[in-house]
């Protein structure tokens, strides 16, 4: 995850109530959008230089460019134009859909101005076994942008809830939705409630994460001392009021955190159930205070802070992923990188 590209997002993010400034700010992040086209077509203009000397190249890139335009062309028509007449509500939610859509296609835009950025590189350097290999990710992503712009425009006359618009994307954009929850974008756009048909174990997992970052910040006497889960739930209420469980539910993440090793669930005589902070809770600390301000970890970076050996370091990372409070990501050339967005601080009031 690029930290410049989540700063960006994070200075372009506001939580207006307010129609006509929901409207406004939609519209800036449109915008925010069509500069990073912009961008995109300068760094293509320069390419065309570039790819002059290379005969695929010199074919290919000519055709990046007219997407890029055509890109450029379909952001500038995606006003937020809504048909007069139509409710308050609903407008206001036509808006928050377009601004899930705004997230997710201003970080594919980000991740094209950087692919275009290497590709003009290895034009330079003339690094041909990368450029093909380059184009076609550029491509891709010029693709999935022109496929977001269509879903949008979608979304318009297509009225679902937000919730159910963010669930389908989260579907293909899991990367990118995360991105978007750890700025605060989706503060005041979505709520955390129990699916009653699908998506159940989604919502455990986050439902878990906010559970362990109650129980991880709980003044304890000891790390053997109990946790009712009464008082985990007056907790969950009071600071986390847009979260929707029941007991039985947090009990359920509970259960979910106790078979991955991260808490330990009791019972007593009378039927109350407890949590304790399992024998590794030290462990697990460590490592969600190391992810807290970048909001990622490497398996090195863990391994180089704590000392501890390859295997212990990788088996403590994994217990994250297992329980769903942290995403594995493999596909990165400097090593695998394991995301903690869930524990981000900036989704304290998700």
């Amino acid at each position: 995850m690029s930290e410049d590209k989540l700063s960006a997002l994070k200075n372009l993010i506001d939580t207006p109530r307010d129609l006509n400034k929901l409207k406004i700010y939609e519209g800036k992040l449109n915008q925010a959008c069509i500069f990073l086209l912009f961008d995109s077509r300068k760094i293509v203009i320069n390419s065309e230089a570039s790819s002059k000397t290379i005969a695929e190249a010199a074919r290919l890139v000519p055709q990046i460019r007219t997407r890029v335009e055509s890109l450029i062309d379909r952001a500038r028509a995606q006003d937020l134009r809504i048909r007069p007449g139509t409710p308050e509500k609903t407008q206001k939610l036509i808006a928050n859909n377009s601004l899930l859509f705004d997230f997710i296609i201003f970080s594919c835009g980000w991740d094209l101005k950087e692919e275009l950025k290497e590709l003009d590189s290895s034009l330079v350097f003339g690094e041909v076994d990368k450029i093909k290999d380059l184009v076609k990710k550029v491509l891709e992503h010029i693709q999935t942008i022109d496929e977001l712009f269509a879903q949008k425009d979608h979304a318009k006359t297509n009225i679902q809830s937000s919730e159910d618009v963010a669930a389908i994307l989260l579907e293909r954009y899991y990367k990118e939705m995360a991105i978007a929850e750890q700025a605060g974008a989706l503060k005041g756009i979505l709520k955390l409630e129990k699916p009653k048909f699908i998506g159940k174990s989604k919502y455990y997992d986050q439902l878990g994460n906010f559970i362990l970052r109650i129980a991880m910040t709980y003044e304890l006497e000891s790390r053997d001392t109990p946790i009712a889960i009464r008082a985990i739930n007056a907790i969950l209420n009071r600071e986390y009021p847009r979260v929707k469980a029941d007991l039985k539910d947090i009990i359920k993440a509970v259960e979910i955190l106790d078979e991955n090793g991260l808490l330990i669930l009791k019972q007593d005589h009378e039927g109350l159930y407890w949590i304790q902070l399992s024998p590794s809770e030290s462990e697990a600390n460590i490592i969600l205070k190391m992810a807290e301000d970048k909001g990622y970890l490497t398996l090195e970076e863990v391994i180089m802070e704590t000392n501890w050996p390859l295997e212990k370091a990788s088996d403590e990372l994994e217990k994250f992923v297992k329980a769903g409070c942290a995403i594995k990501d493999a596909s990165y050339s400097s090593g695998t990188k394991y995301y903690f967005t869930e524990l981000s601080e900036d989704n304290s009031e998700t």
